[in-house]
């Protein structure tokens, strides 16, 4: 699929949040185009009509994986094939990723790690769909078993996981997605999600990064127009892959959302967050060295989730994954 063309930087932007708060406990492969069924006669075999306009996501089983997002669990395993990765905010001002395959799946994920409250909200608009972690709190299990999900917990049962020796517990438990869909039961497609794909909406300015800092966890991306991707880093460092080579995304998402305080809490007496990613929100999209500020909006758990600019659909790019920054109100944003 074609890409767009980088845009030189002109301006810098620092947005003000409008939802949320920190936590604990711890190329991907092209987003969603269509297939172009044929009409297939005696004589001739003809190309149907291809949808025209935004498209939504589309794919095979999902897998959703969580994994671990601090320094100790570098290199992170298979970020590459994802085609949505959610930053979401853990205990003690961390933030830990819940990753989505549906296009294709990686050999291996990880490192895997604990299921929280969140998560039951940010996949249930996928369908029944197949989430792999590795152990959570008791409060916190009775949470995930009452979610639509299929619950992969390595803790319950290590099918389809082993434990590198190579890395240090609890960052070494590794996941291998053929194995955990089998375990799962071979999950489903993914469900209108709300995300549309396409060509980039009218409008938006020049502008070539976004960082946002949570208390203890920072998240910066950066346009490269020779990879004509946003590339990443965490903490400071280049994001890369167990081969060396740095993970990248094709759009960027600034989700400000609200969050409220679980009942749970870790063994250092800190209270889980809980993104409340039902409602509407202020919503900054980043792709092809471009920015659009526009909304969000969900009805419920299982509806999808909307994003526009005007009214109109802010599109993402039909290449690359997704990445989408959970953030709160007054949180340290930056686009420039």
């Amino acid at each position: 699929m074609p890409r767009h063309a980088a845009l030189p930087v002109v301006a810098a932007l620092t947005v003000a949040a409008l939802g949320l708060a920190a936590c604990s406990g711890d190329k991907p492969a092209a987003a969603p185009t269509s297939t172009t069924p044929t009409t297939t006669t005696a004589a001739t075999t003809t190309p149907a009509p291809t949808p025209s306009g935004p498209v939504p996501l589309t794919g095979g089983p999902v897998l959703a994986v969580k994994i671990d997002n601090t320094p100790a669990a570098r290199p992170r395993i298979g970020l590459d094939r994802a085609d949505v990765v959610y930053v979401e905010p853990v205990e003690g001002g961390l933030t830990r990723l819940l990753a989505v395959f549906s296009r294709t799946q990686a050999p291996e994920v990880g490192p895997v790690r604990s299921g929280r409250e969140s998560d039951v909200d940010l996949v249930a608009n996928y369908g029944k769909v197949a989430l792999a972690f590795s152990g959570s709190s008791s409060y916190t299990k009775r949470i995930l078993d009452r979610g639509k999900q299929v619950n992969l917990s390595f803790d319950q049962n290590s099918r389809g996981y082993h434990r590198d020796r190579s890395r240090p517990a609890p960052y070494n438990v590794i996941g291998n997605p053929k194995q955990l869909l089998a375990r799962a039961g071979g999950s489903v497609e993914p469900a209108d999600i709300g995300f549309r794909y396409g060509d980039a909406p009218a409008g938006g300015k020049a502008a070539t990064s976004v960082a946002a800092r949570w208390p203890s966890s920072r998240v910066s991306l950066a346009w490269s127009a020779k990879r004509k991707a946003y590339l990443i880093t965490t903490d400071g460092r280049a994001e890369v892959s167990p081969g060396g080579k740095q993970y990248t995304a094709g759009t960027v998402v600034v989700q400000y959302v609200a969050t409220h305080q679980s009942g749970n809490r870790d063994k250092n007496g800190q209270p889980t967050p809980v993104v409340d990613v039902v409602g509407k929100g202020k919503a900054v999209v980043l792709r092809d060295g471009k920015v659009w500020t526009g909304a969000w909006s969900r009805k419920g758990v299982t509806a999808p989730t909307a994003f526009t600019v005007g009214g109109e659909p802010l599109t993402f790019d039909p290449e690359g994954a997704v990445w989408v920054l959970l953030v709160a109100p007054g949180q340290s944003v930056t686009v420039r």
